[in-house]
């Protein structure tokens, strides 16, 4: 039984809504706990962009992701709820996805109804599987799970009616969670009480769908678990940019007027003195 889906699942109980901001690295994972953010998310955008340096292609592969999603598992200590795009194929694919992320030590993940291989819907309208595909997905994923907790999300990018529809007959499938991307303002106020379960929310800044809203004004709605699938990518992004830019035109750091951690709690930060333990008791005092 894994320790965090368990955690997750109690979380779920206790809260009436939690936050998850979207992680997509281990150092990306470790900021959100450290910041006490008591779950992270995953967001497959954000995956693609650091690792292939691409948009959400679908191009990123199970194997990469498990292994992005395994070293992320090993950094923190707080639960995981995976993107796991659209199962990576069939029925078929989504058992062994279930089996693999399992090992991984997430707490959950979420399948999209998208055709394979998945787009990004801002970049591509997407498009959809039948509902009766991916209620076989869903069913082959709580059959494969092994732990019971592991949280099982349906994400739909149907059009508002059809996605009310669709995340209803998920959760009869037996998802433990919908996830739907209202495309207004109206529909993000308008569907909590039409869906017959949980349901995730993703947050995007400045698209006029959310805009002014707290992640505690969602949860007053409905939203289960709330999250903020891009916004530290974005951050990391134009930070980097302002750095680079600000080195290129002067020659040094020396200056720039943005943030820096020191280096010392940076190592502070990343564990420096437990590998300095580790040295002292098992390497250093045993040489020659």
């Amino acid at each position: 039984m894994s320790i965090q889906a368990r955690k997750l699942r109690r979380l779920l109980a206790e809260n009436d809504y939690l936050v998850a901001p979207g992680a997509y690295d281990a150092l990306s994972a470790k900021c959100i706990e450290a910041a006490g953010f008591q779950v992270a998310g995953t967001t497959g955008y954000g995956m693609h962009g650091v690792v292939l340096g691409q948009p959400d292609t679908g191009q990123l592969t199970l194997s990469e992701t498990v292994d992005i999603l395994t070293k992320m598992c090993n950094a923190v200590d707080i639960p995981i709820l995976a993107d796991a795009e659209g199962g990576y194929g069939s029925a078929l694919n989504v058992i062994r996805t279930i089996k693999e992320y399992e090992k991984t030590g997430v707490a959950g993940l979420f399948i999209e109804d998208q055709k394979q291989p998945p787009n990004c819907p801002f970049i591509k309208a997407p498009e959809l599987i039948s509902t009766r595909e991916m209620i076989g997905k869903i069913k082959a994923a709580v059959a494969a799970r092994e732990d019971p907790s592991l949280l099982i999300v349906a994400r739909t990018d149907a059009p508002f009616e059809e996605a009310v529809e669709r995340a209803n007959a998920y959760m009869d499938a037996g998802a433990d969670m919908v996830k739907i991307l209202p495309k207004t303002r109206e529909e993000l106020e308008k569907l909590p009480p039409l869906v017959k379960g949980p349901i995730h929310l993703g947050m995007y800044a400045n698209k006029g769908i959310n805009d002014g809203l707290t992640a505690e004004d969602c949860g007053k709605m409905g939203y289960k678990i709330i999250t903020f699938p891009v916004s530290l990518l974005f951050a990391q992004t134009a930070n980097l940019l302002k750095l680079l830019r600000y080195m290129k035109e002067n020659g040094t750091d020396e200056g720039f007027q943005g943030d820096f951690i020191s280096f010392a709690d940076y190592l502070k930060f990343i564990g420096a003195d437990y590998y300095r333990d580790i040295y002292a008791k098992y390497i250093d005092k045993y040489l020659d």
